[in-house]
């Protein structure tokens, strides 16, 4: 089954507005708003951006600290890296930080 090409408004209700992104954010006991549209993830919680970036998503994993202005997100992650984009976000995953997970090569040691 063909599916019709995607209208500018559908595509434009697909993406969460900087207002929803916000209001999501504020909501999180995890998450301080540390000046306008800045805002500040905790250890306790392991936030997922995925930004629309045309056919497929951009998943910025670990973000630290999110700001948005105007039209600009940037995203820093937890290990220093910063991300500059004009691109709209589609989704925050939030999750619980496993303190007792060790982040490892996918594989075990057998003794």
């Amino acid at each position: 089954m063909d599916k019709a090409p995607r209208t500018g408004l559908e595509k434009e209700r697909s993406n969460m507005k900087n207002e929803q992104v916000q209001k999501v954010l504020e909501g999180e006991a995890g998450v301080k708003a540390e000046s306008k549209g800045t805002y500040v993830v905790s250890d306790e919680i392991e936030l997922t951006v995925l930004l629309d970036m045309g056919q497929e998503p951009l998943s910025v994993a670990r973000v630290r600290k999110l700001t948005l202005t105007g039209e600009l997100v940037t995203l820093e992650t937890h290990k220093g890296d910063r991300v500059h984009t004009s691109a709209q976000v589609k989704a925050l995953k939030i999750s619980q930080a496993d303190a007792g997970k060790l982040r490892g090569a996918g594989f075990t040691a057998t003794r």
